[in-house]
Protein backbone atom coordinates (compact mmCIF):
# COMPACT_ATOMS: atom_id res chain seq x y z
CA UNK A 1 0.00 0.00 0.00
CA UNK A 2 1.19 3.51 -0.81
CA UNK A 3 2.19 5.15 2.53
CA UNK A 4 1.44 8.58 1.09
CA UNK A 5 -2.08 7.50 0.13
CA UNK A 6 -2.61 5.94 3.56
CA UNK A 7 -1.78 9.29 5.19
CA UNK A 8 -3.90 11.31 2.79
CA UNK A 9 -7.30 12.66 3.74
CA UNK A 10 -8.56 12.09 0.20
CA UNK A 11 -8.56 8.68 -1.47
CA UNK A 12 -9.00 8.32 -5.24
CA UNK A 13 -10.77 5.29 -6.68
CA UNK A 14 -11.21 4.19 -10.30
CA UNK A 15 -13.96 1.67 -11.03
CA UNK A 16 -14.84 -0.01 -14.36
CA UNK A 17 -18.12 -1.81 -15.13
CA UNK A 18 -18.74 -5.12 -16.83
CA UNK A 19 -20.41 -5.44 -20.23
CA UNK A 20 -18.59 -7.86 -22.53
CA UNK A 21 -17.52 -6.40 -25.88
CA UNK A 22 -18.92 -3.05 -24.72
CA UNK A 23 -15.69 -2.81 -22.70
CA UNK A 24 -14.57 -0.85 -25.75
CA UNK A 25 -16.47 2.11 -24.32
CA UNK A 26 -14.61 2.51 -20.99
CA UNK A 27 -11.31 1.68 -22.70
CA UNK A 28 -11.90 4.58 -25.12
CA UNK A 29 -13.00 6.94 -22.32
CA UNK A 30 -9.95 6.17 -20.18
CA UNK A 31 -7.57 7.30 -22.94
CA UNK A 32 -8.52 11.02 -22.82
CA UNK A 33 -8.78 10.83 -19.03
CA UNK A 34 -5.20 9.58 -18.83
CA UNK A 35 -4.05 12.27 -21.28
CA UNK A 36 -5.68 15.04 -19.27
CA UNK A 37 -4.24 13.73 -16.02
CA UNK A 38 -0.78 13.85 -17.63
CA UNK A 39 -0.03 10.68 -15.78
CA UNK A 40 -0.54 6.96 -16.23
CA UNK A 41 -3.80 5.91 -14.60
CA UNK A 42 -2.35 3.68 -11.90
CA UNK A 43 -0.32 6.59 -10.53
CA UNK A 44 -3.38 8.84 -10.38
CA UNK A 45 -5.53 6.49 -8.26
CA UNK A 46 -5.14 4.78 -4.90
CA UNK A 47 -7.40 1.82 -5.71
CA UNK A 48 -8.57 0.37 -9.04
CA UNK A 49 -11.61 -1.92 -9.24
CA UNK A 50 -13.25 -3.81 -12.06
CA UNK A 51 -15.90 -6.39 -12.86
CA UNK A 52 -15.94 -8.75 -15.85
CA UNK A 53 -14.69 -6.85 -18.90
CA UNK A 54 -13.95 -4.00 -16.48
CA UNK A 55 -11.89 -6.44 -14.42
CA UNK A 56 -9.77 -7.22 -17.47
CA UNK A 57 -9.29 -3.49 -18.04
CA UNK A 58 -8.37 -2.94 -14.38
CA UNK A 59 -5.78 -5.72 -14.56
CA UNK A 60 -4.42 -4.29 -17.81
CA UNK A 61 -3.94 -0.73 -16.54
CA UNK A 62 -3.11 -1.63 -12.94
CA UNK A 63 -0.37 -4.28 -13.18
CA UNK A 64 3.12 -4.63 -14.63
CA UNK A 65 1.86 -7.13 -17.18
CA UNK A 66 3.52 -5.78 -20.33
CA UNK A 67 7.31 -5.42 -20.40
CA UNK A 68 7.33 -4.38 -16.74
CA UNK A 69 4.53 -1.84 -17.09
CA UNK A 70 0.77 -1.61 -17.73
CA UNK A 71 -1.15 -1.59 -20.98
CA UNK A 72 -2.40 1.74 -22.26
CA UNK A 73 -6.15 2.30 -22.76
CA UNK A 74 -5.55 2.37 -26.54
CA UNK A 75 -3.93 -1.08 -26.38
CA UNK A 76 -6.95 -2.39 -24.50
CA UNK A 77 -9.28 -0.98 -27.16
CA UNK A 78 -7.23 -2.96 -29.65
CA UNK A 79 -7.67 -6.09 -27.54
CA UNK A 80 -11.43 -5.89 -28.01
CA UNK A 81 -11.36 -4.92 -31.67
CA UNK A 82 -8.74 -7.45 -32.72
CA UNK A 83 -9.66 -10.41 -30.52
CA UNK A 84 -13.34 -9.90 -29.71
CA UNK A 85 -14.45 -11.71 -32.88
CA UNK A 86 -12.47 -14.80 -31.82
CA UNK A 87 -13.73 -14.73 -28.21
CA UNK A 88 -17.39 -14.43 -29.26
CA UNK A 89 -17.20 -16.52 -32.41
CA UNK A 90 -20.58 -17.88 -33.44
CA UNK A 91 -21.57 -20.74 -35.72
CA UNK A 92 -24.84 -22.10 -37.08
CA UNK A 93 -24.89 -24.41 -34.04
CA UNK A 94 -24.67 -21.57 -31.48
CA UNK A 95 -28.46 -21.14 -30.97
CA UNK A 96 -28.79 -24.87 -30.27
CA UNK A 97 -25.65 -25.05 -28.16
CA UNK A 98 -26.76 -22.33 -25.76
CA UNK A 99 -29.91 -24.29 -24.88
CA UNK A 100 -27.83 -27.03 -23.29
CA UNK A 101 -24.63 -25.35 -22.13
CA UNK A 102 -22.52 -22.19 -22.26
CA UNK A 103 -22.91 -20.22 -25.47
CA UNK A 104 -19.15 -20.08 -26.07
CA UNK A 105 -16.17 -22.30 -25.48
CA UNK A 106 -13.68 -20.63 -23.12
CA UNK A 107 -10.73 -21.73 -25.28
CA UNK A 108 -10.49 -18.54 -27.37
CA UNK A 109 -10.93 -16.28 -24.33
CA UNK A 110 -8.25 -18.19 -22.43
CA UNK A 111 -5.88 -18.00 -25.41
CA UNK A 112 -6.31 -14.21 -25.60
CA UNK A 113 -5.78 -13.81 -21.85
CA UNK A 114 -2.65 -15.97 -22.10
CA UNK A 115 -1.37 -13.76 -24.93
CA UNK A 116 -2.00 -10.52 -23.05
CA UNK A 117 -1.10 -11.49 -19.49
CA UNK A 118 1.19 -14.51 -19.94
CA UNK A 119 2.25 -15.93 -16.60
CA UNK A 120 2.27 -12.58 -14.78
CA UNK A 121 1.07 -12.98 -11.20
CA UNK A 122 -1.26 -10.81 -9.16
CA UNK A 123 1.68 -9.61 -7.08
CA UNK A 124 2.58 -7.46 -10.12
CA UNK A 125 -0.19 -5.02 -9.13
CA UNK A 126 1.07 -1.44 -9.21
CA UNK A 127 -1.70 -0.22 -6.88
CA UNK A 128 -4.27 -2.06 -4.76
CA UNK A 129 -6.67 -3.85 -7.11
CA UNK A 130 -10.17 -5.16 -6.41
CA UNK A 131 -11.53 -7.60 -9.00
CA UNK A 132 -14.96 -9.13 -8.43
CA UNK A 133 -16.22 -12.66 -8.99
CA UNK A 134 -18.87 -14.90 -7.47
CA UNK A 135 -18.25 -18.30 -5.87
CA UNK A 136 -20.98 -20.78 -6.78
CA UNK A 137 -19.74 -23.35 -4.29
CA UNK A 138 -19.89 -21.02 -1.31
CA UNK A 139 -22.79 -18.96 -2.72
CA UNK A 140 -20.84 -15.84 -1.79
CA UNK A 141 -19.27 -12.83 -3.48
CA UNK A 142 -15.55 -13.32 -4.06
CA UNK A 143 -13.10 -10.45 -4.44
CA UNK A 144 -9.57 -10.81 -5.73
CA UNK A 145 -7.56 -8.33 -3.67
CA UNK A 146 -3.93 -7.73 -4.60
CA UNK A 147 -3.23 -6.22 -1.19
CA UNK A 148 -4.26 -9.50 0.46
CA UNK A 149 -1.26 -11.35 -0.98
CA UNK A 150 1.11 -9.89 1.61
CA UNK A 151 -0.66 -11.75 4.42
CA UNK A 152 -1.91 -14.69 2.35
CA UNK A 153 0.44 -15.69 -0.51
CA UNK A 154 -2.01 -18.36 -1.72
CA UNK A 155 -4.10 -15.53 -3.22
CA UNK A 156 -1.34 -14.76 -5.72
CA UNK A 157 -3.08 -16.25 -8.77
CA UNK A 158 -1.99 -15.61 -12.33
CA UNK A 159 -3.64 -12.55 -13.90
CA UNK A 160 -5.12 -14.64 -16.70
CA UNK A 161 -6.88 -16.83 -14.12
CA UNK A 162 -8.37 -13.81 -12.39
CA UNK A 163 -9.41 -12.30 -15.72
CA UNK A 164 -11.05 -15.57 -16.70
CA UNK A 165 -12.94 -15.78 -13.39
CA UNK A 166 -14.27 -12.22 -13.41
CA UNK A 167 -15.47 -12.55 -17.03
CA UNK A 168 -17.17 -15.97 -16.79
CA UNK A 169 -20.64 -14.58 -17.51
CA UNK A 170 -23.36 -17.20 -16.85
CA UNK A 171 -24.85 -18.63 -20.06
CA UNK A 172 -21.90 -17.20 -22.04
CA UNK A 173 -18.87 -19.01 -20.53
CA UNK A 174 -18.47 -21.86 -18.04
CA UNK A 175 -17.22 -21.20 -14.49
CA UNK A 176 -13.54 -21.57 -13.66
CA UNK A 177 -12.20 -23.75 -10.86
CA UNK A 178 -9.50 -22.16 -8.69
CA UNK A 179 -7.89 -23.17 -5.42
CA UNK A 180 -6.13 -21.29 -2.64
CA UNK A 181 -4.43 -23.57 -0.13
CA UNK A 182 -7.12 -25.99 0.99
CA UNK A 183 -9.94 -23.80 -0.34
CA UNK A 184 -11.71 -24.59 -3.63
CA UNK A 185 -13.81 -22.18 -5.66
CA UNK A 186 -16.19 -22.38 -8.65
CA UNK A 187 -16.10 -18.81 -9.92
CA UNK A 188 -18.31 -16.87 -12.32
CA UNK A 189 -18.64 -13.29 -13.47
CA UNK A 190 -18.89 -10.80 -10.60
CA UNK A 191 -21.50 -8.92 -12.60
CA UNK A 192 -24.20 -11.19 -11.17
CA UNK A 193 -24.06 -9.10 -8.00
CA UNK A 194 -21.80 -6.09 -8.60
CA UNK A 195 -21.61 -5.19 -12.29
CA UNK A 196 -20.74 -1.65 -11.26
CA UNK A 197 -18.11 -2.33 -8.57
CA UNK A 198 -17.99 1.27 -7.33
CA UNK A 199 -19.75 0.61 -4.02
CA UNK A 200 -17.55 -2.39 -3.29
CA UNK A 201 -14.53 -0.26 -4.20
CA UNK A 202 -15.72 2.53 -1.90
CA UNK A 203 -16.06 0.05 0.99
CA UNK A 204 -12.62 -1.40 0.27
CA UNK A 205 -11.09 2.07 0.12
CA UNK A 206 -12.56 2.87 3.54
CA UNK A 207 -11.00 -0.32 4.92
CA UNK A 208 -7.63 0.30 3.29
CA UNK A 209 -7.46 3.98 4.20
CA UNK A 210 -9.45 4.37 7.45
CA UNK A 211 -8.18 7.90 7.99
CA UNK A 212 -9.67 9.23 4.75
CA UNK A 213 -12.12 12.08 5.12
CA UNK A 214 -13.27 11.87 1.51
CA UNK A 215 -13.34 9.11 -1.09
CA UNK A 216 -13.40 10.26 -4.71
CA UNK A 217 -14.87 7.57 -6.97
CA UNK A 218 -14.57 7.81 -10.75
CA UNK A 219 -16.86 5.15 -12.21
CA UNK A 220 -16.72 4.28 -15.92
CA UNK A 221 -19.64 2.39 -17.46
CA UNK A 222 -20.08 0.33 -20.60
CA UNK A 223 -23.22 2.11 -21.82
CA UNK A 224 -26.85 2.11 -20.76
CA UNK A 225 -28.64 -0.79 -22.47
CA UNK A 226 -32.14 0.76 -22.51
CA UNK A 227 -33.77 -2.55 -23.47
CA UNK A 228 -37.25 -1.26 -22.53
CA UNK A 229 -38.77 -4.69 -21.94
CA UNK A 230 -42.55 -4.34 -21.99
CA UNK A 231 -45.07 -6.03 -19.76
CA UNK A 232 -46.70 -7.61 -22.79
CA UNK A 233 -43.45 -9.27 -23.88
CA UNK A 234 -42.33 -10.42 -20.41
CA UNK A 235 -45.57 -11.54 -18.72
CA UNK A 236 -45.55 -15.03 -20.24
CA UNK A 237 -41.82 -15.70 -20.05
CA UNK A 238 -40.84 -18.99 -18.50
CA UNK A 239 -37.42 -20.53 -17.99
CA UNK A 240 -36.35 -20.19 -21.63
CA UNK A 241 -37.72 -16.68 -22.00
CA UNK A 242 -35.99 -15.39 -18.90
CA UNK A 243 -32.76 -17.25 -19.67
CA UNK A 244 -31.97 -14.79 -22.46
CA UNK A 245 -32.75 -11.70 -20.36
CA UNK A 246 -31.88 -12.47 -16.75
CA UNK A 247 -28.13 -11.74 -17.03
CA UNK A 248 -28.48 -8.24 -18.57
CA UNK A 249 -31.46 -7.43 -16.31
CA UNK A 250 -29.48 -8.35 -13.18
CA UNK A 251 -26.34 -6.55 -14.31
CA UNK A 252 -28.10 -3.32 -15.27
CA UNK A 253 -30.23 -3.18 -12.13
CA UNK A 254 -27.33 -3.58 -9.72
CA UNK A 255 -25.34 -0.94 -11.61
CA UNK A 256 -28.10 1.65 -11.33
CA UNK A 257 -28.64 0.78 -7.66
CA UNK A 258 -24.98 1.59 -6.99
CA UNK A 259 -25.39 5.00 -8.65
CA UNK A 260 -28.23 5.85 -6.28
CA UNK A 261 -26.30 4.73 -3.19
CA UNK A 262 -23.00 6.45 -3.92
CA UNK A 263 -24.53 9.79 -4.85
CA UNK A 264 -26.18 9.77 -1.39
CA UNK A 265 -23.08 8.99 0.70
CA UNK A 266 -21.81 12.08 2.54
CA UNK A 267 -18.12 11.09 2.49
CA UNK A 268 -18.11 10.15 -1.18
CA UNK A 269 -17.60 12.36 -4.22
CA UNK A 270 -18.96 10.24 -7.06
CA UNK A 271 -18.38 10.86 -10.76
CA UNK A 272 -20.18 8.57 -13.19
CA UNK A 273 -18.96 8.40 -16.78
CA UNK A 274 -21.74 6.54 -18.58
CA UNK A 275 -22.96 6.64 -22.18
CA UNK A 276 -26.73 6.97 -21.82
CA UNK A 277 -27.62 6.40 -25.47
CA UNK A 278 -25.76 3.72 -27.40
CA UNK A 279 -27.20 5.00 -30.67
CA UNK A 280 -26.34 2.60 -33.48
CA UNK A 281 -24.19 0.43 -31.18
CA UNK A 282 -25.77 -2.85 -30.04
CA UNK A 283 -26.84 -3.57 -26.46
CA UNK A 284 -25.57 -7.15 -26.63
CA UNK A 285 -22.42 -8.16 -24.78
CA UNK A 286 -21.30 -10.33 -27.70
CA UNK A 287 -22.08 -8.43 -30.89
CA UNK A 288 -18.71 -8.47 -32.65
CA UNK A 289 -19.68 -7.44 -36.18
CA UNK A 290 -17.23 -4.94 -37.73
CA UNK A 291 -20.04 -2.37 -37.82
CA UNK A 292 -20.75 -2.72 -34.11
CA UNK A 293 -17.08 -2.57 -33.11
CA UNK A 294 -16.82 0.69 -35.06
CA UNK A 295 -20.08 2.01 -33.58
CA UNK A 296 -18.96 1.31 -30.01
CA UNK A 297 -15.77 3.29 -30.57
CA UNK A 298 -17.67 6.12 -32.25
CA UNK A 299 -20.28 6.45 -29.51
CA UNK A 300 -17.55 6.51 -26.84
CA UNK A 301 -15.64 9.22 -28.69
CA UNK A 302 -18.79 11.31 -29.07
CA UNK A 303 -19.45 10.90 -25.36
CA UNK A 304 -15.93 12.06 -24.48
CA UNK A 305 -16.49 15.21 -26.56
CA UNK A 306 -19.82 15.86 -24.84
CA UNK A 307 -18.39 15.65 -21.31
CA UNK A 308 -15.18 17.59 -21.82
CA UNK A 309 -15.93 19.95 -18.94
CA UNK A 310 -16.72 17.04 -16.61
CA UNK A 311 -13.44 15.34 -17.49
CA UNK A 312 -11.59 18.58 -16.72
CA UNK A 313 -13.35 18.77 -13.35
CA UNK A 314 -12.50 15.16 -12.51
CA UNK A 315 -8.84 15.67 -13.39
CA UNK A 316 -8.67 18.83 -11.30
CA UNK A 317 -10.15 17.01 -8.30
CA UNK A 318 -7.94 13.95 -8.77
CA UNK A 319 -4.75 15.97 -9.13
Amino acid sequence: MDPQAAASKRVRVLSVDGGGIRGIIPAVILGPLETRLRNVLWRAFDLIAGTSTGGIIALGIGTACKDGGPYSPAELVNLYVQYGPAIFKKSFLTPLKELFGPKYSPAALEAVLQKFFGDTEFRAALKPLLISSYDLRGQLPFFFKSHKIETNPSYNWKLREIARATSAAPTYFPPIHLTAGHESYALVDGGVFVNNPSMAAYAEACNLYPGAEEVIVVSVGTGNRQDKITYASARKWGLLGWAKQIVPVLMDSVSEGVDYELYALPRCRYYRLQVEDLGQAANAMDNITPENLANLQAVAKRYVSSVSALLDTICKVIQ
